[in-house]
């Protein structure tokens, strides 16, 4: 099976377990706080970011249907300087019509074919924890990498924490990540960002107690389980 076959097989399993409507804003009462505390996290890293926002080439990977460029366009980037890949094309087709102002490519994010630091910020979300493989994770890193500018950044919003008992995720840790990006040679930290509360618990209170769902989140750090990265990539690349 191929790696598009196997990624549609993954999510098909994931919501066959889940429920159809497990992301769904109008459907589910329990993303509505998850989605806003994600979205925070995002706009409290890119405003570090300084960039002339209507020239600013940007990639999302692994756009899946085309659902964040959304927060990519409401910060004041423009459409038609936006780019997604995806290795499903169902999902791209569905971005496509979404998004028609936006350039989407159907293809392996492990082996991307833009030219060396041809993006001034390479975005993912969610993607990482859901690539248990070592040896495909660290092919996409690098290619994030590759892409991004000199001086440019990436934009990491994924989960810190792990699920127990669940081989299909592996949490973008703090020492994943150092791995992954290079941290130190390639890359550096700029910020990070805390953004949804564990699911168990960030699930809850949006759909029963959100009038305190901010106020556990800052109370109880530890129960913070979803976090955006900011990383800008060296000058120089100096790996060899």
């Amino acid at each position: 099976m191929n790696r598009e076959a196997n990624t549609q097989q993954w999510y098909q399993g994931y919501y066959d377990r889940r429920g159809a409507d497990r992301n769904d804003l109008r459907a589910n009462h329990g993303v509505l706080f998850q989605t806003l505390a994600a979205e925070a996290s995002v706009v409290r890293a890119i405003r570090a970011i300084k960039h002339d926002l209507q020239t600013a080439r940007i990639l999302d990977v692994g756009c899946g249907g085309g659902a964040d460029i959304y927060e990519l366009v409401r910060l004041r980037y423009s459409h038609r300087n936006i780019t997604g890949i995806d290795i499903r094309s169902e999902c791209v087709a569905e971005a496509k019509q979404l998004w028609p102002q936006v350039c989407f490519i159907q293809g392996d994010a492990s082996q991307m074919e833009f030219e060396d630091g041809c993006f001034d910020l390479v975005f993912e979300s969610t993607m990482f924890a859901t690539l248990p493989d070592d040896v495909l994770s660290a092919g996409i890193a690098a290619e994030m990498v590759r892409v991004c500018k000199p001086g440019g950044y990436l934009l990491l919003r994924d989960w810190r924490t792990p699920k127990p008992r669940d081989a299909n995720y592996k949490a973008l840790t703090k020492a994943r990540l150092r791995k992954l990006f290079a941290v130190g040679r390639d890359t550096r930290v700029v910020g990070i960002h805390k953004g949804a509360l564990v699911p168990p618990v960030g699930r809850f209170l949006s759909a029963r107690l959100p009038s305190v769902y901010f106020l556990v989140a800052a109370l109880l750090p530890m129960l913070v389980g979803q976090v955006s990265y900011l990383l800008q990539k060296s000058e120089q690349n100096t790996s060899t």
